[in-house]
This record gives C-alpha cells, sequence and structure tokens, in this order.
C-alpha cells in the first residue's frame, strides 16, 4: 500500500484538548558539533533513561501524521494497538474515511489497502517501504519507549549539550543531558532499516510513565519524513490479539 494517505492542500497540528499529560518538556536544540571522548561511563547514562521493557507491555493510542515527501505532504490519523510482538495501525484521511490497516510483527508488514482492495505482505529490511508504510513497519511501543541495552554501546561522547552513545551496529543515539532523555536515533548508512533518523521531541509524564509527544521518522534515503503528534495514548490497554480481518475475496500479495 503504498499511497493510503490522501493529498490535502495545507496542514497544522491541533493538539488535542483531551490529552491528560503533564510536565512536557521541550528538548534542547541539538548541536552535533564539538563532540569528545566521554568520562561519563555509559551505564550512568543509560540508567537515567526510561526503560519500560517490563512495566509497558502494550499501548492503545491516536495521532496525527503529516507524510512530508518532495513536491508532496499529506495529513492522516492514525490509529494504533501495539505491544511488544505486533503492532496494528488504522489510517484515515482528513475527512475521516478509512484508507486501510497495517500489521506488522517485526519481520513483515501487512498491508491491506482498503479503497483499493488488495493486500500485500513487504519484508521490513530491504523491502523498499514508501510513505506511511514506513512508521507502520515499526513496532510502536518500542519507538515510543526507545530503550538502550548497556552492551550494545561500545562508545561515549559529549559536547555541552549532548551524550552521544555510538554502538555496535554503527547507530548513534544522542540524549539530552538536562532531561536525560533520548533526542535523536541515527543509524548508519549502509543500515536496511526501513529509516535512516527519529527525533522525539515534548516528553511527558503519564501514568507514571515518561514518553515522547512528537516523534519524527526519515525515510532511509533521507528525502521523506512522517512527524507524529500523539493526541491520546492508553497505558496497558487489553488489546487481544492483533490482526488483520481481510474479505473473503482479498488475496495477500508478496514482494
Amino acid at each position: 500500500m503504498d499511497n493510503l494517505s490522501l493529498s490535502a492542500p495545507s496542514f497544522a497540528l491541533i493538539i488535542s484538548c483531551c490529552i491528560l499529560w503533564t510536565s512536557c518538556s521541550s528538548t534542547q536544540q541539538l548541536s552535533k558539533e564539538g563532540f569528545r571522548q566521554s568520562e561519563t561511563d555509559k551505564t550512568t547514562i543509560i540508567q537515567e533513561l526510561p526503560d519500560y521493557s517490563d512495566k509497558l507491555t502494550s499501548l492503545k493510542g491516536k495521532g496525527r501524521a503529516i507524510v512530508s515527501e518532495p513536491n508532496n505532504s499529506d495529513r492522516v490519523t492514525l490509529l494504533f494497538s501495539s505491544n511488544r510482538q505486533k503492532s496494528l495501525v488504522t489510517v484515515r484521511n482528513r475527512l475521516g474515511i478509512e484508507g486501510g490497516k497495517l500489521l506488522t510483527d517485526g519481520d513483515t508488514l501487512l498491508v491491506y489497502n482498503k479503497v483499493d482492495k488488495y493486500a500485500r505482505k513487504i519484508p521490513i529490511r530491504g523491502g523498499k517501504l514508501k510513505r506511511i508504510n514506513r512508521l507502520a513497519s515499526l513496532n510502536i511501543l518500542d519507538i515510543i519507549n526507545y530503550t538502550v541495552e548497556n552492551e550494545d554501546v561500545t562508545q561515549v561522547q559529549e559536547n555541552q549539550s549532548h551524550f552521544k552513545l555510538l554502538t555496535t551496529n554503527k547507530a548513534e543515539i544522542f540524549v539530552d543531558k538536562e532531561s536525560h532523555r533520548v533526542q535523536e536515533v541515527v543509524q548508519p548508512t549502509n543500515s536496511t532499516l526501513p529509516y535512516s533518523k527519529i527525533v522525539y521531541d515534548a516528553y511527558s509524564k503519564l501514568n507514571g510513565f515518561i514518553l515522547p509527544r512528537r516523534i519524527t521518522i526519515f525515510g532511509a534515503e533521507g528525502s521523506s519524513k512522517i512527524a507524529l503528534q500523539l493526541t491520546s495514548l492508553d497505558i496497558n490497554p487489553d488489546i487481544g490479539i492483533l490482526t488483520i480481518d481481510l474479505p473473503d475475496d482479498i488475496r495477500i500479495y508478496h514482494r
């Protein structure tokens, strides 16, 4: 499903009044200049980062997303449910019309285009994912609560405002010194992941969990991005079995 979203003449992000998040914090502007080897132990930095791997097992929410590509910008509404194994995303256009559903298990993405009436299963690594598929191919829960494993960090650098954690797979994780939050994750150019960079902002506290409210995901080619503004979030709901119920006349294409 390469074109779930519908075009819009203009867009504005409207933060829902029903968001019951408090203690919102804006991250410092990230400067990538002046990094040097840090004397701070990596364990000290990682222990400050929110890691809810055991306590946060499922999410259900809604958000507004701006899908930006060269010469094109679309606005969609996303409804999502996610646990640590799967994520299900429903896409609606600005009129509230459902365009389709996307289900990922971490290895493949099942795309159901309700408008054009087809389903497709795409490998996530090397599958040349486009548009909203990039976001849906990622586990929403893992992206919202991005965690860093101590054994994955090989080196720590710092400048005046940020730590930079370098990992075994050559990714760079930028941590704001003041808020102790992950602000940016940059993948190496040879990565087979469907994104090149993720930027986090507006961390807030919800039911004791500190999570980002704005997430921007840049495509692997670097010229497109998805800006997601969360407008509601339900912590640890019962989401049942995540699946897409395809009509009997819809066959699944593989690529």
